[in-house]
């Protein structure tokens, strides 16, 4: 190991943390589309050091990309975290194997043996694993065409990225707005793919706005407020759609929820605001012309079960003063 090791080290790890922390807004929504069944990007940076760096830097390097990207990861079903150290365990062992190969097979034989090497040993023991403690069924997606596929384009980059950085160190910086890029585009592939968001209505399906939602409620400053409008008639979320424009944030969430409904999150600063909003949002209905109950929810520090727990209570008894059946 030298210094030059050393700052090899520094560059893959800094470039790795950045990528996590400027990513992770997209990743949480990729993920929670996808219940968190989607293939990650950090075999880029993890790769490039298999190549790059001798065995005793390769496994640090594994786990601080891990470590970076775990606040993405533990936003889907607590991110599990027995089996995401396994998994680092088992990533860190095959890029461990991988430097090994490397440093003993040399030029492009070399780094193929690696890439497959590396494959191998991922694949063989995380199949090994699901067969035995997970759902069966998982195997095969696992093996499957696809995933292999965007295993292997990841693995491809890093590749990359080692041939880049080994030319000039800083020539890497260039390949991190590529790999974000390439997030972006597997996040608008997740939202085709599980018909999140609908262009023509404007709004998320009830899954993608959980997502938008959660996460929304996590990074506000202060109050929230979840705004629940029941339309007396369906088929009526276009227009609906056009009113909240009027009303809130591009970045509000807005999206469907149970049978007809919609649901807004906004992010206000106190109470008042909350309050103020939802009176907006009502009025601008009521002006189009929508027939329809608005409920209300506006705290700090609740989760969004508790929240629309509130709103839907709020919209029943405005249902039943209103006089119309409290059935949805």
């Amino acid at each position: 190991m030298t210094v030059h090791h050393l700052g090899l080290f520094v560059l893959l790890a800094a470039l790795s943390v950045t990528y996590s922390l400027t990513a992770r807004h997209l990743e949480r929504l990729r993920r929670g589309l996808t219940e968190g069944k989607v293939h990650n990007l950090l075999d880029v940076w993890t790769m490039a050091g298999a190549l790059l760096l001798p065995g005793v830097l390769v496994v640090p390097l594994v786990l601080i990309s891990y470590g970076a990207e775990w606040p993405s990861r533990k936003y889907v079903n607590g991110g599990r975290p027995v089996r995401y150290v396994i998994s680092v365990l088992i990533v860190a062992a095959a890029a461990w194997v991988a430097t090994a190969v490397r440093q003993n097979v040399t030029g492009v034989l070399g780094i193929a043996a690696a890439v497959l090497c590396w494959t191998a040993i991922n694949s063989v023991l995380i199949a090994a694993l699901v067969w035995r403690f997970d759902d069966r069924s998982l195997v095969r997606q696992l093996l499957g065409l696809p995933n292999q596929v965007a295993d292997t384009l990841t693995k491809v980059t890093g590749v990359a990225l080692a041939l880049l950085v080994g030319w000039h160190p800083l020539s890497g910086v260039v390949v991190l707005p590529l790999v974000l890029a390439g997030h972006r585009l597997a996040l608008r592939y997740s939202i085709r793919t599980t018909s999140a968001y609908d262009t023509t209505a404007r709004m998320w399906s009830e899954a993608g706005w959980r997502v938008r939602a959660t996460e929304s409620i996590a990074t506000a400053p202060g109050c929230v407020a979840l705004v629940l409008i029941d339309p007396e008639q369906a088929h009526s979320e276009v227009a609906i759609a056009e009113c909240l424009l009027g009303v809130l944030r591009p970045s509000d969430p807005v999206g469907r929820y149970g049978t007809r409904q919609v649901a807004a999150l906004v992010q206000v600063d106190m109470e008042a605001v909350g309050i103020i909003v939802t009176e907006r949002v009502r009025g601008r209905l009521d002006r189009a012309g929508i027939a329809c109950v608005v409920g209300v929810s506006i705290s700090v520090g609740e989760g969004l079960g508790e929240l629309l727990i509130r709103a839907g209570s709020d919209l029943m008894a405005r249902r039943q003063s209103a006089g119309i059946s409290a059935r949805w």
